[in-house]
């Protein structure tokens, strides 16, 4: 009944895109019954950077069994490996009430990543975009038109960031080898669809109202954002994200912390709440998130909630415990508080996906993740009835007899109440599958069968 009962497919791939490795799926589902699934089409290697990484989606109208033809949502620039800019880590929400999806990722320049990264948001208190000039710090307003320092150079630089000077082009400031460089930092990006994912909006750069002067990275965590439904801050949306404070040193220092950012307006504009590291004590120490130890590091989450409007936060870690910690917010995702480790879910530091679903006239929850805490195998999804503290069933993902590797996933619920969950099951990076199958199937499964 099992293998039955559950449907199997590739989503992204070589065969339907344009590049051999593709990474971090996130899937939602609209009310008109469509599944729209995104993912990072890496086009010269599996790794974060250098690369060149592209946004693109998959639509499904039939609760995920076929996906049609692949979309290009945000296009990057480069035609090598150390010549290319990044559009990473996707993160999908849809807020029904306007039939709109958001997407969140991060952006960066060539060969920028967390360690790498230098700290600020990468704008003048002006508003304005800080670039390199030949070397030399400078900017460009909203004209398109190049300064270094306060003097006007003959460069212009367009939408798509085509630098020219004398109506000639000379390169784009987001490729290393041009006169004109935007700043080596991490860039939050959002874009709308409000058409069921078929057009995708010029994205919009959020670092100007989430990042502070002293963060470095800061990223998207990989999976999905939510809309509150429950209690004072019912019709929030919440996407989270996570950041580093330390930037680029003699020895690099990774002080990495998760929270969420979030919006009352819509989406309109947005606001970064206060991190799970915030005044957590470790060894009768409080903990800030401006500077936390190794060990202390927590990084891609993903968040639920709770009847009464209370945010539960699953948060990949760095602990030697190897467990996936959880926390609550009381005040919609501004402070949290009760951090621990959830001893039913090993993580091997691994992103966790988690997904409030409906089931027989109740809520349940499911999480999924590579459940072991020494390598990225072993992928189960887990079913709890209350809210990912405990689990009745846990069921794996893969048959038996594949290949167990098993890295980052996420899920939706399908109109007719079927669950759609999308992972990458090696760590080649090579292509991005889908298992379909009704809850059922994952509550009654004991011991490698249904009962």
């Amino acid at each position: 009944m099992y293998m039955e009962a559950i449907f199997r497919t590739q989503v992204f791939g070589k065969a339907t895109g344009r590049a051999n490795n593709y990474r971090i799926p996130s899937v939602i589902t609209t009310k008109h019954g469509t599944i729209v699934a995104c993912a990072d089409e890496r086009f010269f290697s599996a790794a974060d950077f250098p690369n060149r990484i592209d946004k693109v989606v998959r639509r499904s109208e039939d609760g995920g069994k076929t996906w049609q033809e692949q979309i290009v949502a945000v296009e990057e620039v480069g035609e090598s490996k150390n010549h290319g800019s990044l559009a990473i880590d996707p993160a999908l929400l849809y807020d029904e009430e306007q039939d709109k999806i958001f997407m969140l990722y991060s952006h960066t320049p060539t060969n920028i990543g967390i360690i790498t990264a230098k700290r600020g948001t990468g704008f003048t208190s002006a508003g304005d975009r800080i670039v390199t000039v030949n070397g030399k710090k400078g900017h460009i307003d909203s004209s398109g038109k190049v300064f270094a320092g306060k003097t006007a150079t003959t460069y212009t630089v367009d939408e798509r960031g085509d630098v020219f000077e004398g109506g000639k082009k000379v390169g784009n400031m987001y490729i290393k080898n041009c006169p004109v460089c935007e700043f080596e930092t991490f860039f939050l990006y959002i874009c709308e669809s409000t058409d069921d994912g078929k057009t995708w909006s010029k994205p919009v750069c959020l670092n100007t109202q989430v990042k502070e002067k002293w963060m470095s990275f800061l990223g998207t965590c990989p999976g999905i954002g939510i809309k509150l439904k429950h209690g004072k801050y019912a019709g929030r949306l919440v996407f989270p994200v996570y950041y580093n404070s330390q930037g680029m040193f003699i020895v690099p220092i990774l002080s990495l912390s998760a929270c969420v950012i979030y919006s009352d307006d819509g989406g309109k504009t947005w606001k970064r709440g206060k991190s799970p590291n915030d005044g957590r004590k470790k060894h009768g120490i409080k903990l800030s998130s401006r500077f936390v130890a190794d060990w202390n590091n927590i990084t891609e989450s993903q968040v639920i909630e709770l009847p009464d409007g209370t945010l539960r936060m699953f948060m990949r870690n760095h602990s030697l415990k190897r467990l996936i910690s959880m926390a609550e917010s009381k005040d919609g995702g501004v402070t949290w508080q009760n951090y621990r480790h959830n001893e039913y879910l090993p993580q091997p530091i691994c992103q966790v996906s988690v997904l409030n679903a409906d089931y027989n006239g109740k809520q349940v929850t499911l999480v999924c993740n590579a459940a072991d805490k020494q390598k990225r195998v072993n992928g189960l999804v887990r079913l709890s009835y209350d809210y990912g503290e405990t689990f009745v069933s846990s069921m794996p993902v893969k048959q038996p007899g594949e290949d167990n590797g098993f890295v980052y996933s996420c899920m939706t619920q399908a109109k007719n109440g079927d669950i759609v969950l999308l992972y990458e099951g090696s760590t080649m990076h090579e292509t991005i599958e889908s298992i379909v199958f009704p809850i059922s199937v994952l509550e009654n499964y004991k011991n490698g069968k249904t009962e």
